[in-house]
This record gives C-alpha cells, sequence and structure tokens, in this order.
C-alpha cells in the first residue's frame, strides 16, 4: 500500500492542486483556516510535499494571487482578439467582458485576488503581475479616448473608472445579496454584456 510520502512523489501536478485548493479554502473559510499542512492533508501528500512549491504561506498566497492575474490577464486579452470588430472601443467592451466573464466562472479565486489580506504578502512577481494587468488595461483606455471616448478626463481617471464598474459588479454578483438576488436568474452573458455596455459604449456599427 502507497504511502503518504510515496503519494507526494507520484501526484499530479501538485503545485497547481496546491493553488486550487488553496483559492477553495480561502473562499469559505478565509485566509486564517490557510495552512500548508492542512493543504497536505486534503490533498493526500506529505505534510512536507508543499515545502518543495512553497517555504511558507506567504509564499503559497503571493503564489496564489499572482497565478490569478495572469489568468485574469489572459482572459481579457484573449476576448480582446476574439472581438469581431477592432475598432478601440470594440476591444476594450471585449476586455471587459473577458474579465468580467472571468471573474464570475472562477469564483473562489477571483475572491482571493481581491482578499484584503493577500497584499500583505505581495513579492515582485505579484507586484509586477497586477502592474503588467493595469499597463494592458491603460494603453486600451487612452486608445479609446484618441478615439473619441471621455477626451477631457484624465486617463488615470477614465482607467480607474473602466476598471472600477467591472471589478465592482463581479464583487457584488460574487459575495453581496444586494445583487447576487437580484439578478440570480438572468442569463450571465446578457449580464455581462449590459454592464460592459454601460462603461464603453459599441459603435453603432458594432452592435
Amino acid at each position: 500500500m502507497a504511502t503518504k510520502t510515496q503519494k507526494a512523489y507520484h501526484h499530479g501536478n501538485l503545485r497547481a492542486e496546491l493553488l486550487q485548493r488553496a483559492a477553495e479554502i480561502i473562499d469559505a473559510d478565509g485566509v486564517e483556516a490557510l495552512t500548508l499542512r492542512g493543504l497536505a492533508r486534503d490533498l493526500q501528500v506529505s505534510h512536507a510535499a508543499p515545502n518543495r512549491h512553497f517555504k511558507n504561506k506567504a509564499a503559497l498566497l503571493s503564489a496564489l494571487a499572482t497565478d490569478g492575474w495572469l489568468k485574469i490577464k489572459a482572459a481579457t486579452l484573449d476576448a480582446a482578439d476574439q472581438a469581431a470588430n477592432q475598432d478601440a472601443h470594440s476591444r476594450l467592451n471585449a476586455m471587459g467582458r473577458g474579465y468580467l466573464r472571468w471573474a464570475l466562472n472562477h469564483r473562489p479565486l477571483f475572491r482571493t485576488l481581491h482578499h484584503p489580506d493577500v497584499n500583505r504578502y505581495a513579492d515582485q512577481a505579484l507586484k509586477d503581475a497586477i502592474e503588467d494587468f493595469s499597463q494592458v488595461v491603460t494603453e486600451a483606455v487612452a486608445a479609446t479616448q484618441i478615439a473619441g471616448r471621455h477626451p477631457d478626463v484624465p486617463v488615470d481617471l477614465l482607467t480607474l473608472y473602466t476598471n472600477a464598474v467591472p471589478t465592482g459588479a463581479a464583487l457584488l454578483l460574487v459575495d453581496s445579496m444586494l445583487a447576487a438576488d437580484t439578478f440570480a436568474a438572468q442569463d450571465q452573458e446578457a449580464l455581462i454584456a449590459q454592464v460592459i455596455n454601460l462603461v464603453v459604449p459599441l459603435p453603432a456599427t458594432a452592435n
């Protein structure tokens, strides 16, 4: 019979499974409930196995958030690349839809990204991932300004607004009965489109 130590060596992608389980624990019980030993127990590996990937809880949290920001950036850019029209407004609209769609489809990890305690453990990799995502959005927002969207608003303020609406909508839909109950029966894609169209209206020819 295989021992737990043997399982640790024959486990699948342990790092990915540790990150996934960590997000689930934080989502259900908060950061305080997360421990490396608890993760090892849940995944039926030796108690030392998680330390091969993360030296402590802080490193795990930072890696989890970094992974999340990289994934949400990829989802955002993939959505833009798949947009039928490639004008600035259509691309930014598609980015907003991709962001909100990812958030609603990956609720535990999205909650983790915005958990106040996670920021305390941010290492340089996490800071770089957030900065990269922010730069992508800022450049897309600036392109819509050039195309006529709120041309007199400072780009930093317009970027803040453009980020705030889908992020706030996602947090409300994920966590708050204020919105979750109201929109529970609505088709998700239709709701995403309605929210993002308010922030970045599509050109008439793209509707």
